[in-house]
């Protein structure tokens, strides 16, 4: 095991704290109105659509048809689904 001597120590704790200042300084720079906003269409003619609807149309191939797409947004954790007519 190795020992650090109380110079080491200082600079790894001063290392810890500056670490921790760059994170609360990054999230509080990061709006939290952006977290809670609505969420938009990706155009005028969309609508919202849920998960079951979507995964209904993509099991009956029918994602992309003539009248309209079926369009998912968002990132893995936060999924939006939209209908959007042509």
């Amino acid at each position: 095991m190795i020992k650090l001597n109380s110079v080491h120590r200082g600079a790894a704790s001063a290392s810890l704290v500056a670490v921790t200042a760059t994170v609360a300084a990054m999230l509080a720079a990061f709006p939290a109105s952006a977290i809670r906003a609505a969420p938009q269409p990706p155009n005028d003619r969309c609508r919202a659509a849920s998960k079951l609807e979507y995964n209904s149309a993509r099991k009956q191939f029918l994602l992309r048809s003539r009248f309209g797409m079926y369009v998912r947004t968002g990132w893995a954790w936060r999924r939006r689904y939209w209908y959007c007519q042509f």
